[in-house]
């Protein structure tokens, strides 16, 4: 058997854990997946008594709630589903992960060719982090930009710390893995709840790390932070559809928000070459969509600020050249009432499939775990007027 599917679950019902979606969106990658359900209070080991596949293999366990410290207790619980598997490789889940279908065949490609490379230990997916609702996602640079999701069973790895990881014990100390990283993304909906369910989540699982029962606010359960936050412009895995859907009357929407920005005309600050081409993408973009629009190109900040008017949306493609963003960012909000855009090119190089991934979703997402590339002034001029509200599909 090559690739064991493994995850732990208890009381998913109560906190909203999408358990059911999270089995889903791996079971036709795997031969065989390993839940480990915990004893619960809410009906989770009689939900996932329901799921029907020869695949599945249901284990229970006991959790020692007496372990409050660094979050210990959810690796253990990983541990005891990995231990469980069969294949020579195993790839993990948390409750509240997916994987999307249309990566499954690169994933499995990838298991494969490891599979005949004695030095890699383990495989490293890429991470879109939702936050809020299912249109946001956090910049890399917040969070985790990619982590080991699959690993060589014989190399003795095991889920190490509050389970974000692995780890080989190895002579009284734990030594990292050799990995590889992928082109494929694990869909983490940890923060894609409801408010008043994020609250109730936080408040449990604090308990895991702190030994008691910290109080949190509704309104504290997310901190918009729009600096750290970029529009998902992507689709989301097929098992999720029933959730993105009923996540529409709360999860912030890019289309919703960005298409009721109303404004008749744009102004673009660019002072280099490459800002120059992009904006001059963007124009000919806003012509084909949008003619009875004008576009202005400047190339001081006091003639950008003075050609603005109440009804003009302003694009400022030098703001990260100046390192001013957050300033920019403070500024404009003053000078307008509209949604503010701000913008950067990153430089380099850019493989086939980025071209294709950040025609979707925004090109500042994933930096961190890829610089060097260049994405095309084409598809930054899309993802623009779609921050502009104009959906070029």
């Amino acid at each position: 058997m090559l690739l064991s599917g493994f995850t732990f679950i208890r009381n998913a019902l109560k906190y909203d854990f999408p358990i059911t979606e999270c089995v889903e969106s791996m079971l036709p990658l795997v031969d065989e997946l390993i839940i480990n359900v915990g004893k619960s209070d809410d009906g989770t080991e009689e939900l996932i008594a329901k799921l029907q596949s020869p695949k599945i293999r249901i284990i229970s366990s006991v959790w020692d709630d007496t372990k409050t410290d660094r979050g210990l207790v959810l690796s253990e619980q990983t541990n005891i589903a990995l231990q469980a598997c069969q294949g020579r490789w195993a790839l993990y889940l948390q409750a509240d992960e997916a994987l999307h279908e249309g990566e499954h065949a690169a994933i499995r490609r990838a298991v494969e060719q490891a599979d005949q490379n004695p030095d890699v230990d383990g495989l490293r997916l890429r991470y879109l982090h939702f936050y809020g609702g299912y249109g946001l996602v956090q910049r890399p640079w917040n969070w985790y930009p990619s982590e080991i999701r699959i690993v060589r069973k014989s190399s003795g790895a095991r889920s190490y710390g509050d389970a974000q990881t692995f780890r080989i014990p190895e002579r009284g100390a734990d030594r990292e893995l050799k990995t590889r990283l992928l082109d494929a993304h694990v869909f983490h909906y940890g923060h894609a709840r409801a408010p008043e369910t994020m609250a109730r989540k936080i408040r449990y699982f604090h308990r895991f790390w702190h030994g008691d029962n910290h109080g949190i606010a509704v309104e504290k359960a997310y901190h918009l932070d729009w600096k750290s936050l970029v529009w998902y412009w992507g689709s989301h895995p097929a098992a999720y559809a029933a959730r993105v859907a009923e996540g529409d009357a709360w999860s912030p929407n890019p289309t919703k928000v960005l298409g009721a920005s109303e404004w008749r005309n744009v102004v673009v600050y660019a002072t280099t070459a490459p800002q120059l081409a992009l904006a001059a993408e963007l124009k000919f973009l806003i012509a084909k969509q949008r003619p009875q629009s004008q576009v202005r190109i400047v190339g001081t900040l006091g003639e950008w600020v003075r050609t603005a008017s109440a009804d003009s949306a302003l694009v400022d493609l030098a703001a990260e050249t100046r390192k001013a963003l957050a300033f920019s960012v403070w500024n404009l909000k003053a000078l307008t009432a509209f949604k503010l855009r701000i913008a950067h090119a990153p430089r380099g190089k850019i493989s086939r499939f980025r071209s294709r991934f950040y025609s979707l979703v925004n090109w500042g997402n994933h930096q961190t775990a890829d610089q060097g590339f260049r994405v095309p002034d084409r598809f930054q001029a899309i993802q623009l007027g779609r921050w502009l509200g104009i959906d070029s599909k």
